[in-house]
């Protein structure tokens, strides 16, 4: 399977139509043919089904076309920043983050500040899920990750910088019957639908107290979400009440009610690197971090 292979998939996944492709590609309607045979006898199954109604995409095919046509933005993106660096003599860092919050409020202003402090240090931002921070980190997909202390846990290669401490927050919709009170308990929460991580991707502090609530004698109802974003938008659409990390949502920005939860653990949460990786660069902008921060 090569490059070419896969542009020329995932052009006719889009045009469904080999001579539009072609066109696109820049290359000759039978070598864009050839190209989409040799990937179909690579990969043991057929992705196009071709007749004299046209083609379309074989059940297959589309959820091939699906995963590959984000494999193909990230590959031409990371060809494209990676000759501008090379253009450029410049240096890169990636860092990861999740979405949170504080992350969305933080990020512009990093991005900003590092424009003009380290004009030859170029940033990419990458978005990952809870469950995958840490390896992509560990495997040098990131150069720095925005995570809590938790998930970093004792890794003796990971160096954790805390740069926040937040503690759980209860998100409620708008007009909300617990929405008066200035702190909620679990026994304010037995009668109402939870929303929780997915136990596959909840951090540790998140995962214990999710687990409280679930082994309570009460009766507790609750549902799970992949991301941040999916359980505030089931919060908004009324489905029940999330419990989060407090720099994961501002009620001013996000249309809810957010309460703190009592629960007595606190979140450090702050920047994490391989021990390995003490670039200039990457101190520099741990540092610019640390300062901004404190203006979010």
């Amino acid at each position: 399977m090569n490059f070419q292979q896969l542009q020329c998939f995932v052009t006719v996944s889009q045009t469904l139509n080999f001579s539009t492709a072609a066109t696109r590609l820049h290359l000759s309607q039978p070598a864009v043919s050839k190209n989409i045979k040799q990937l179909e006898t690579e990969l043991a199954f057929e992705l196009f089904r071709r007749n004299q109604h046209g083609v379309s995409l074989t059940v297959a095919g589309q959820e091939f076309s699906k995963q590959m046509s984000n494999v193909l933005i990230l590959t031409e993106q990371a060809i494209l920043d990676s000759r501008e660096i090379s253009e450029k003599d410049q240096q890169s860092l990636t860092i990861g983050y999740t979405n949170a919050m504080i992350e969305n409020k933080l990020l512009p202003k990093l991005l900003r500040s590092a424009h003009h402090q380290l004009p030859n240090l170029r940033l990419s931002l990458r978005s990952f899920d809870l469950s995958t921070g840490l390896s992509n980190l560990q495997s040098g997909v990131f150069d720095l990750i925005l995570a809590t202390k938790d998930t970093i846990g004792d890794n003796p290669r990971v160096k954790f910088v805390p740069m926040f401490q937040g503690h759980f927050n209860v998100v409620l919709p708008i007009g909300n019957r617990l929405s008066e009170k200035s702190k909620l308990t679990f026994s304010d929460l037995k009668k109402s639908q939870l929303i929780f991580f997915n136990p596959l991707q909840a951090p540790p502090e998140s995962a214990t107290l999710q687990n409280t609530f679930i082994q309570a004698p009460e009766d507790f109802h609750y549902q799970t979400a992949d991301t941040l974003n999916t359980a505030i938008n089931m919060v908004k659409g009324g489905i029940g009440l999330a419990v989060l990390p407090s720099f994961t949502v501002d009620s001013t920005e996000s249309n809810v009610t957010v309460i703190p939860l009592d629960y007595p653990v606190i979140l450090d949460y702050g920047v994490a690197y391989l021990e390995t990786n003490s670039s200039s660069s990457l101190l520099s902008i741990v540092a610019l971090l640390k300062t901004l921060i404190g203006k979010v």
